[in-house]
C-alpha cells in the first residue's frame, strides 16, 4: 500500500501500488473493501489525493505524467505532465482546493491551483500507448489511456501489412503467432473522438 486519503470521514482510501487501484473502507472502523478505482496504463501509483467530487489525483512513476486525475470509472481526466512538475511522490488537497504535491528530482513542494481547467473544460487528454516490455520477446501487453468511447487497434509490420486487428478496451496483447516474426511494428490505436496514437515496437 503506498497512498492515503480520507472523505467526509465516513470512507478511508488507500491505493495499493502493486494491484494499481485505490480501495475504499467504511470508517471508522475499517471494514467493507470495495474497489473503487482502477489506473489503466500501470500508473505504478505512489500517493493519491480525493476530490470533493470523489475524483483521484495519483502521483505516479510515469517520466511523462507525474500526476494523473481519474474518475470511480476509471477513466482519466486530467494530467499534470513533467515539463510543469518533474517528479511526484506525495500529494494531498487542502480546505481551498489547491493540490499538493511534492517533487523527489527537485526536492521541492509545490502548491497547484486546480480551480481552472480541470472540471468541465471540455479538453480531451493526448492519447498515451505503452509496451509491457520494448523490444519484447514472444508476446507485448499494449496499454493507452487518453482514449474516448469504443477504440480499435491494428498493427502493421514495418512492410505496411496489416497483422492483427481488434476492438481496444484499454489493453491488447500482441504476439505468441507464427504471424509475429523478429523485426519492427506499429501499433495504431483509433479512440472513438477519432483521436490516434502510435507505438513503434520492435519483436527479438
Amino acid at each position: 500500500m503506498t497512498g492515503l486519503a480520507a472523505k467526509e470521514a465516513a470512507y478511508l482510501y488507500v491505493s495499493s501500488r502493486s494491484q494499481n487501484t485505490t480501495y475504499r473502507y467504511v470508517a471508522p472502523g475499517i471494514y467493507s473493501r470495495y474497489a473503487y478505482a482502477y489506473y489503466l496504463g500501470a500508473s505504478q501509483s505512489r500517493d493519491i489525493a480525493i476530490t470533493p467530487e470523489g475524483n483521484i489525483w495519483v502521483a505516479t512513476d510515469w517520466t511523462s505524467m507525474p500526476m494523473r486525475l481519474y474518475d470511480p470509472d476509471n477513466q482519466l481526466l486530467d494530467y499534470i505532465d513533467s515539463s510543469l512538475l518533474p517528479g511526484a511522490r506525495g500529494v494531498t488537497i487542502d480546505d481551498e482546493g489547491y493540490l499538493w504535491v511534492s517533487d523527489i528530482i527537485g526536492d521541492l513542494i509545490y502548491r497547484i491551483d486546480l480551480t481552472e481547467g480541470i472540471q468541465g473544460s471540455g479538453q480531451t487528454v493526448a492519447p498515451c500507448l505503452e509496451a509491457s516490455s520494448n523490444p519484447f520477446e514472444g508476446q507485448v501487453t499494449i496499454t493507452a489511456i487518453g482514449l474516448g468511447g469504443p477504440s480499435t487497434i491494428c498493427i502493421y509490420d514495418i512492410s505496411g501489412s496489416l497483422v492483427a486487428a481488434d476492438s481496444f478496451n484499454g489493453s491488447f496483447v500482441f504476439g505468441d503467432s507464427e504471424e509475429v516474426r523478429q523485426g519492427v511494428y506499429f501499433a495504431r490505436v483509433t479512440g472513438g473522438n477519432g483521436e490516434v496514437s502510435v507505438l513503434k515496437l520492435t519483436a527479438i
